[in-house]
């Protein structure tokens, strides 16, 4: 007969962070969608990335990059977020939507005159 400290030890194996259901799944975290409600810009680049199967809810994937202090400062003050993982989400997201602007500025060869003036 198995001993029961057998058996709940093995029904009790920790999971690593990778075999977690991500929290709130298929959702951003609380601060990034609070973050959404107060960019229009982001709340649309996170419904089309999800309308494309994209986002996934899970913040499982692990990224190790040098950022430059004053642009991950000036990001994090432009989309009002403070943890750097939510502002490095944040920018990739509106980075990576699709976006007919984006995608006619990158495609165009046209240019402005010098004396190009905006009426805004």
């Amino acid at each position: 007969m198995p001993s029961p400290l057998s058996k709940t030890k093995s029904a009790t194996r920790r999971t690593s962070r990778s075999e977690r259901p991500a929290e709130g799944s298929a959702a951003p975290s609380s601060r990034f969608a609070r973050a959404g409600a107060r960019m229009p810009e982001l709340a649309a680049a996170l419904r089309r990335l999800s309308a494309l199967g994209l986002v996934t809810g899970a913040r499982s994937r692990k990224v190790s990059v040098r950022i430059d202090p004053g642009v991950l400062e000036a990001a994090s003050k432009e989309l009002g977020l403070t943890h750097p993982s939510d502002v490095v989400n944040a920018s990739l997201a509106l980075a990576a939507a699709p976006d007919r602007f984006k995608a006619w500025l990158r495609g165009t060869q046209d240019t402005l005159p010098d004396d190009f003036e905006s009426a805004v």
